[in-house]
């Protein structure tokens, strides 16, 4: 094989489909030389996080189909056409050895391109049900590495599958105590995150912002609130007669800070949210986005509450007093958060990127000897 591995990492649309690429590329890098590409579309959310980690990357035009306008979907087939020749043109630039395909457009258009082009391929897929692209994709594929064993029965008998778990990036380890000082809370109290995904979640923030304005005004609990762009002014109104006992981010770089001192979470389940809180052990209050394509949310939370490691609330059930409710009754329970965050760190897969990496490995050095010997 060669010594160094070159690989295209496409896919975007929401956080989910960018970081589990990244956690591939890093854990790539702890093996081999890498040289890594990220593909992603114009205007995307991947194009915001790709900058702000500086990563070398290339931009298609396109955009998603699934809340696109009937006029944009009457434009996709030239989109998409005009995105799979600007993804062929990267990859003959780039000469990777392998393709990555994380799901969302760039993903497709950039796998139909390495088809085309007769580059090895891989998909990823993080939630129980996979997405459009990889389930239309995965017979192209030379391996489809999935989160959820409920994933195989999504996809084509001939696929071929491996199921390692969702690849979390790296994030370095924090103390309680550290991350309690860094984020100006107070290590002792009972602290809960309200995390919503890399865009936020109205209903979760409103619901969490008013938990939060009954539950801080006791110096037993404090809160710290995820919300993304839209609703922070919003949030920070409703915690405005509590504000010292709640932290309230648009976003945060370095999320692992609140892991390490959450007590509870409040979150989406997103493959990727679902897996980091299970890696580092914090029990969780699921709300599943309840437009998710196929239910997926709430099939990514239910492995979790089975296991006792989590609770779920329908959106459409959820305010500010059932929350504050639940999360009272999870907080008087020491003994019970403790069982919860024990099985949480039970169903975590914390070496999915280890395992995803060593298949990328494997696969390129399978199409190098075939290569030589052909």
């Amino acid at each position: 094989m060669n010594e160094t591995v070159r690989i295209v990492v496409a896919g975007g649309g929401t956080g989910g489909h960018v970081y589990p690429g990244v956690a591939v590329v890093e854990a790539l890098r702890e093996r081999t030389d890498t040289e890594a590409l990220f593909v992603g579309a114009r205007g995307g959310v991947e194009q915001r996080i790709l900058e702000r980690a500086g990563l070398r990357h290339a931009l298609l035009p396109g955009y998603g189909l699934r809340r696109a306008s009937v006029a944009r979907k009457a434009a996709a087939p030239l989109v998409f056409g005009a995105g799979v020749v600007r993804a062929a043109s990267v990859l003959r630039g780039f000469r990777p050895d392998v393709v990555l395909g994380t799901g969302g457009f760039a993903s497709a258009a950039v796998v139909v391109a390495s088809v085309l082009l007769r580059i090895p391929r891989v998909l990823q897929e993080q939630n129980s049900v996979p997405g459009l692209v990889n389930r239309r994709l995965a017979r192209f594929a030379d391996l489809v590495l999935l989160g959820y064993e409920e994933s195989r029965a999504w996809l084509p008998a001939t696929a071929h599958t491996r199921v390692v778990g969702n690849p979390i990036r790296k994030m370095p380890t924090a103390t309680r105590q550290a991350a309690a000082s860094r984020l100006q809370l107070d290590a002792a109290a009972k602290t809960v995150l309200v995390i919503g995904g890399s865009r936020g979640a109205h209903s979760l923030n409103l619901a969490g912002a008013d938990a939060a304005a009954v539950l801080a005004s006791s110096r037993a609990v404090q809160f710290v609130i995820l919300c993304g762009a839209a609703d922070h002014a919003e949030v920070e109104r409703r915690v405005a007669g509590v504000a010292p006992r709640v932290r309230v981010f648009e976003y945060l770089d370095d999320v692992q800070l609140a892991y390490a001192v959450a007590d509870v979470a409040v979150a989406r389940s997103g493959a990727s949210c679902v897996f980091e809180l299970a890696q580092f052990g914090v029990p969780a209050v699921f709300v599943p986005y309840p437009y998710a394509a196929d239910d997926h949310q709430r099939r990514n939370a239910q492995p979790l509450v089975t296991a006792g490691a989590a609770e779920m609330i329908r959106d459409a059930d959820l305010d500010g007093a059932r929350l504050a409710q639940q999360l009272q009754a999870m907080l008087d329970r020491p003994d019970r958060l403790a069982a919860m965050a024990r099985a949480m760190r039970q169903w975590a897969r914390p070496d999915a990127a280890a395992h995803a990496a060593d298949a990328v490995v494997e696969l390129v050095k399978k199409k190098e000897l075939v290569r030589l010997a052909a």
